[in-house]
């Protein structure tokens, strides 16, 4: 579970910006809000601003600090970290990206942070909470010099399979070092961020197909489907294995043999009840590629929640409301604030366009941010809309049309429609 984040020196964001999933005092929604110990989480997130803004570049920070970590260990001497600092800036062009992480991953909280830049990892460390205070495990500066306490002196060791461009983290677990491990396991399987093209890749095939047997995920997917009034009362999903067999993809070039028998091949139909002309319904097989944007677009977010909530983890979702009516978006919404289905501790972070969701019979007021970037300066700015302290009764998507919070959604204060 995320409970902060804070970036600073990355594409847009100049100045440090804190994401943060610790609740504020406000007593409003108190079922929206996950207790661990003294900690109180808020169990969604929801970020707004205009077009270019920042919001993606935000995703695109956590996502690729998550990659690195995921990379670490295969990387090459000489392979970059892949961090690009703000560039409007003729000292920041020479500064490093700065990341910080607060979070829980198996009832262990940790505080792990690094700077780096395009090239080198220069400073890193990682804390454990064993009390209201954090523990250090390790932390490294000056690339190469690292400094751990008594009790994790052992530690020392794995410094000298490090390269500059790793992180110590992800080397140290590498060769079974138990106190890193659940930090790395976070990053690795913890939280993943999603934007268009990773939902639409296909990916919820595969989920599909290791879950064919669990009537539970057909009962998950139907129930989405229901809830955005898409008229699918079931689906028919199969996969078969490849079988080796010679295949051609140009003249000359064929497949090689040693991959046949792992690649499969998958099949699903939509049944949908049509009403014939005596009132009788009949029901149709259709292609899934026959659907609409926003129905294959359910399928693969069905997984991808599911899956979360059953384990507890975080995703971060780039546009979600792309291709999906506002009051599917508020059901999914609602998944997670409910912690009577949200069991395990899930999160949901993502940023829209659709108002309908600014709503505070939904979201408690800081579960809601607003990304705002001067255009002077090209800067980024995250903030939330606990510091407007706005009425209970105040109309949230009125005054965000209106610029009443900046990130005024659309130029010069006009609304589109």
């Amino acid at each position: 579970m995320l409970l902060q984040f804070n970036v600073s020196n990355f594409m847009s964001i100049k100045d440090e910006i804190v994401l943060t999933a610790f609740a504020n005092a406000s007593k409003d929604h108190e079922n929206n809000i996950i207790h661990l110990g003294k900690d109180r989480i808020l169990p969604s997130l929801a970020l707004y601003g205009a077009n270019g803004a920042g919001k993606s570049n935000i995703f695109k920070a956590l996502t690729s600090a998550i990659m690195l970590v995921r990379r670490s260990n295969n990387m090459q001497v000489n392979m970059p970290t892949g961090f690009e600092p703000f560039l409007f800036d003729e000292n920041k062009k020479k500064e490093k990206t700065k990341m910080d992480f607060i979070f829980v991953h198996n009832g262990k909280k940790f505080e792990y942070g690094f700077l780096a830049d395009a090239q080198y990892v220069y400073e890193e460390y990682l804390y454990e909470y064993k009390s209201s205070k954090p523990t250090m495990i390790f932390e490294r500066t000056d690339i190469t010099n690292y400094r751990f306490t008594t009790a994790y002196k052992h530690l020392s060791e794995f410094q000298y399979k490090n390269t500059s461009n790793k992180l110590f983290m992800c080397t140290a677990t590498a060769w079974n070092c138990e106190e890193t491990k659940d930090a790395y396991l976070w990053f690795a399987e913890g939280i993943d961020t999603y934007n268009r093209l990773s939902i639409q890749s296909n990916q919820y095939l595969d989920y599909l197909d290791r879950h064919k047997d669990n009537k539970d995920t057909k009962e998950f997917l139907l129930s989405m489907l229901k809830h955005a009034e898409i008229n699918i009362q079931d689906y028919e999903f199969e996969s078969e294995v490849i079988e080796s067999a010679p295949i051609s993809i140009v003249p000359g070039i064929q497949i090689d043999q040693s991959l046949l028998g792992t690649i499969k091949r998958f099949r699903l139909d939509t049944i949908h009840q049509v009403e014939q002309k005596d009132g009788s319904f009949q029901s149709y097989k259709l292609p899934f590629d026959h659907e609409s944007d926003g129905t294959m677009l359910l399928f693969a977010y069905g997984p991808i929640i599911m899956e979360a909530l059953e384990k507890g983890r975080t995703i971060v979702i780039d546009e979600l409301d792309n291709s999906l009516h506002s009051n599917l978006a508020r059901y999914l919404v609602g998944l997670f604030n409910d912690l009577e289905v949200n069991r395990n501790g899930a999160q949901l972070i993502f940023n829209s366009h659709d108002i309908n969701l600014l709503d505070l019979e939904l979201f408690r007021r800081d579960q809601i941010y607003f990304v705002e970037k001067d255009n002077r300066t090209g800067i980024t700015d995250l903030y939330s809309l606990a510091d407007f302290s706005p009425r209970k009764s105040e109309n949230i998507q009125k005054g965000y049309l209106q610029g009443r919070y900046g990130a005024i959604p659309f130029p010069e204060g006009g609304v589109e429609w």
